[in-house]
């Protein structure tokens, strides 16, 4: 169907992602990458103590090496962190797969990351909905630019993951 073509997870943080991932590249037999993991692996460091110690570019510098190495390896599902469309020079890689962007809705979201803002350096500092709002409407056009848009609302990682596989296959077909 997508002939080993890898599939970039993209989206808000909090939407999914990385419980979508694994049970995705199950159902297509891929790969799985957390690519937010892997950077912390390498890195030795959380992403927050990445953010803290060397700052966001250094995490975004971190992310583009990851990204490079991850596309050469074929039939992967890649979960990205929620900024990684913010750094032009990704699109490049990105585009070497399917990118298909979990699109859910912000009252789910902010609910999901109430209890998980520690982990999350840029909620760090001031009201949750209005920097989850800040942050979404400076990332909107660029998640728009994803090759599919999945949109969610409660359902389960099974589920959403079927949707993406339907989707997709529609795409293909059409």
């Amino acid at each position: 169907m997508i002939k080993g073509r890898s599939i970039f997870l993209i989206g808000m943080m909090g939407c999914g992602k990385s419980q979508t991932g694994p049970k995705l590249a199950q159902l297509l037999s891929y790969k799985y990458i957390d690519l937010d993991s892997l950077i912390e692996n390498l890195a030795k460091k959380t992403i927050n103590q990445i953010f803290r110690d060397s700052g966001e570019e250094k995490f975004r510098e971190l992310e583009i090496n990851c990204l490079k190495e991850a596309i050469k390896i074929p039939s992967l599902v890649i979960s990205t962190g929620g900024g990684i469309v913010s750094t032009p020079q990704n699109w490049g890689i990105l585009r070497q797969g399917i990118i298909i962007w979990l699109d859910v809705d912000k009252n789910i979201i902010i609910k999901r990351l109430k209890d998980d803002i520690d982990k999350r350096p840029l909620l760090q500092e001031g009201n949750l909905n209005n920097l989850y709002t800040n942050i979404f409407e400076s990332r909107k056009k660029l998640y728009s630019q994803a090759d599919l848009k999945i949109e969610i609302n409660n359902e389960n990682v099974e589920e959403v993951s079927e949707k993406i596989i339907y989707a997709l296959y529609k795409k293909i077909n059409n």
